[in-house]
C-alpha cells in the first residue's frame, strides 16, 4: 500500500509530508541496491525544499522511491525523511546512498544506516576540487579517470600524477575517504552510478512544478510516477526477452 506520512508543530501547522507510492515500494526489491537522494528548493509562495530518493532497475529506468516535501534540507527533516524512508524500504544487503556531502545527508544516514555507506557524487567533489586548485583544467580528466578507475592498480597511477600538480589536491580526496568516491576503492557494488544524476533528471522534469503549493505539487509527482509506471509496465509487456533494452 501506499505510505503517506506527515508532521506537524504543536500549534498543528504543517512541517513535512512524506510520501511513497506502492509500485515504487513493491519495485524496490527487484532494483539496484543504489539509493540517489537529492534535494531542491521550491518556488512557491511557502517555499520549502522537495527531496528525492530514487534508484534505478536493472533497464536503467529511474524509479523514485519516495518524496517529500519539508520547510528546508537541514539535520532535522533528513533525520525525519530517512527514518520514515527506512520503515518502508528497510535495509539491503550491498546496499549503498550516494548523495553530495550534505551535512544533514550525512548525519541522517550515520544514525539511521549506519552499516550502509554513503557514498559521494563525484561531480559534487570535483566542483569542491576546483576551488581549491585554480589550474583545475590540469585536473579535470585525471580525477574522473581515478574515480572511475577499475583496479586499484590504475587508481594509484592517476594518484601519482595528481600528487605532481598539487599535493593539497590529494590531501582533500584522501580525507573525503577513497571509498567513498572511488570505484576501486569502493565496499560495495555502484554500477555506473557514481553521480547523483538521476536525482538531478527527476528534478529538471517538473521544474516548473515546484512553484505549485504544497498539495497540488503532490499532486503532480502522483500523477508523474504513475505515467513513468504505466509506460515502463508498458515496455514489459511488450518485451519478448528478460535482458533490459541496454542489454
Amino acid at each position: 500500500m501506499t505510505v503517506v506520512s506527515l508532521k506537524k508543530t504543536e500549534e498543528d501547522l504543517f512541517m513535512y509530508a512524506f510520501v511513497a507510492l506502492y509500485p515504487s515500494i513493491k519495485r524496490w526489491k527487484y532494483c539496484k541496491t543504489v539509493v540517489v537522494v537529492d534535494g531542491t528548493f521550491l518556488k512557491s509562495a511557502y517555499t520549502g525544499t522537495l527531496l528525492i530518493a530514487s534508484t534505478q532497475d536493472p533497464a536503467g529506468n529511474i524509479i523514485p522511491l519516495a518524496y517529500a516535501i519539508v520547510d528546508s534540507g537541514n539535520n532535522a527533516s533528513w533525520e525525519w525523511i530517512f527514518a520514515r524512508f527506512k520503515d518502508v524500504f528497510g535495509e539491503r544487503e550491498g546496499m549503498c546512498i550516494v548523495s553530495d556531502r550534505h551535512e544533514g545527508i550525512e548525519n541522517a544516514v550515520a544514525t539511521l544506516y549506519p552499516q550502509v555507506p554513503h557514498c559521494v557524487c563525484i561531480w559534487h567533489l570535483w566542483n569542491n576540487v576546483k576551488k581549491l586548485q585554480k589550474k583545475y583544467l590540469l585536473l579535470k580528466d585525471i580525477f574522473f579517470a581515478m574515480a572511475k578507475a577499475y583496479t586499484v592498480e590504475k587508481f594509484d597511477y592517476h594518484t601519482t600524477e595528481v600528487e605532481k600538480i598539487d599535493k593539497r589536491v590529494n590531501d582533500y580526496l584522501m580525507n573525503v575517504g577513497y571509498e567513498r568516491w572511488s570505484r576501486a576503492h569502493s565496499t560495495v557494488n555502484r554500477t555506473l552510478t557514481m553521480t547523483s544524476n538521476i536525482a538531478g533528471s527527476i528534478n529538471a522534469v517538473h521544474k516548473a512544478a515546484r512553484a505549485l503549493p504544497v498539495l497540488p505539487l503532490l499532486d503532480y509527482i502522483r500523477q508523474l510516477i504513475g505515467r513513468w509506471n504505466v509506460t515502463n509496465l508498458k515496455n514489459i509487456v511488450e518485451s519478448f526477452t528478460y535482458l533490459g533494452k541496454k542489454i
